[in-house]
């Protein structure tokens, strides 16, 4: 749990940093540093930032903004493997939607970690046309940390389903946990580990609801 956390802290800081680089427009590189940027405006909005009364109408454009540039349908899809190919079409629907409020409610829950650490963007790599992976550095001022950014085109858009930091995928680090949880011995112990993944998950995301609840009101007082 500590080296995920780690991971999306790091996430977090890419998502709110700026740096240099020049790419084709609608290639892979531009969609990112546009998800970048527009996360960047709305943590500067001076009618926002340091505004306790009005953390959660930021937290929730943030949300929105994420949502633009991530695929969390193919991040969850790749996150549980081979077993998601069992899941019904409503087991799906509501693991996306709980994977991805786990990632955004942790996301939010790390915002203000960042320091103004900056990113260079350095290259793009375009795999048969519908894959890519844009390269870039996180600039600590100690160490750079290279963080990759695995993207895949979707109706015409780019968008992340990955990150990989300092050799750790995001998407591998979670399904080590989910393979952990998930047993596909048999129909009986399949049905029974998804509903402990489905119920491990809620808990987890009403708890960080909680703490972001209790943290806002203590910023109000």
């Amino acid at each position: 749990m500590t080296r995920t956390l780690s991971i999306v802290t790091i996430v977090v800081l890419l998502c709110l940093s700026a740096g240099a680089g020049f790419a084709a427009e609608n290639s892979p590189m531009v969609r990112l540093r546009s998800g970048i940027q527009g996360v960047i405006a709305i943590l500067n909005d001076p009618e926002l930032k340091g505004n306790p009364a009005r953390q959660a109408e930021m937290n929730v454009k943030i949300r929105e903004t994420i949502k633009d540039f991530f695929n969390f349908e193919e991040l969850s899809k790749r996150s549980v493997g081979r077993p998601w190919l069992q899941f019904s079409a409503e087991e799906k629907e509501q693991f996306v939607e709980l994977f991805t409020d786990l990632l955004e409610q942790t996301y939010l829950g790390r915002v203000g970690e960042y320091s103004g650490e900056k990113v260079a963007f350095d290259k793009e790599t375009i795999i048969k046309g519908k894959y890519a992976q844009v390269d870039t550095r996180l600039l600590t001022g100690k160490q750079d940390i290279p963080v990759f950014y695995r993207m895949k085109l979707t109706d015409g858009q780019w968008d992340v389903y990955d990150v990989k930091i300092e050799g750790v995928s995001l998407v591998k680090n979670y399904r080590t946990q989910f393979t952990g949880i998930l047993d596909t011995t048999n129909d009986k112990t399949f049905e029974a580990s998804k509903k402990e993944l489905f119920k491990r998950l809620q808990t987890k995301v009403t708890e960080l609801k909680a703490n972001s609840s209790a943290t806002a009101e203590n910023g109000t007082k």
